[in-house]
């Protein structure tokens, strides 16, 4: 059976795509989903429906119509080029690093990435599933600024300070608000902020303070 392949990728704020090809016949995917992951998702899934007997079109078709995941990945566009992403149900370290990946390929250098985050579930399943692991990506990537909210997020505050991060691009808040007034501060025109992860409570009234201040 012909292997069903997925090329010309693409990816941009809040949705990605790519072209879908099965032996002679290629279908444009598009759909709102601003992830590698799950945008693999998408395209296995695809190849599932397929061979079950579904036509490319049909399988494609009901593809482009999956449903954005509640505060996963949720763009806003605000005053002087900022970008807010709503990310405060990624809730475990596969989640935050498909989402902080898609960024950092997004703005490819040209823009700078705050995050503002909560403490978050390591299971150990995956290659950067650990503390450790994780705090070296968030270095790896070159994140402007990590700036760690709640006791329990301690902890990545200071796996990020010791894989590398000396210049005071980590810090650590006891709670939202003064997070919030740090972050405000900190961010300048063309700044990507994304708010993800919980400290024993959503993070979510932090994304609705800054769309409102900085619309």
């Amino acid at each position: 059976m012909t292997q069903l392949t997925f090329e010309n990728e693409w990816m941009d704020w809040g949705q990605s795509g790519g072209l879908v090809r099965l032996g002679d016949v290629s279908v444009e995917l598009s759909m709102g989903v601003m992830s590698f992951a799950r945008r693999a998702d998408v395209v296995a899934g695809i190849a599932r429906a397929v061979e079950a007997g579904e036509s490319l079109e049909a399988a494609v078709a009901r593809a482009g119509e999956t449903p954005d995941e509640p505060h996963r990945g949720v763009v806003h566009h605000l005053s002087r080029g900022i970008i807010v992403i709503d990310d405060t149900a990624a809730l475990g370290a596969d989640a935050v690093v498909d989402t902080l990946k898609t960024l950092t390929s997004l703005c490819a250098g040209s823009r700078r990435i705050i995050v503002l985050i909560g403490a978050i579930a390591f299971a150990g399943e995956s290659d950067y599933d650990t503390l450790e692991a994780f705090g070296a990506l968030m270095v790896r990537l070159n994140i402007a600024q990590v700036m760690a909210i709640g006791a329990r997020a301690r902890s990545i505050f200071l796996s990020v300070g010791r894989e590398g991060s000396w210049a005071g691009e980590s810090q650590h808040y006891l709670d939202a608000h003064t997070a919030y007034d740090s972050a405000r501060a900190f961010i300048g025109p063309g700044d990507v902020v994304v708010v993800m992860g919980s400290s024993s409570e959503s993070l979510f009234p932090l994304v609705d303070r800054f769309v409102e201040d900085l619309a």
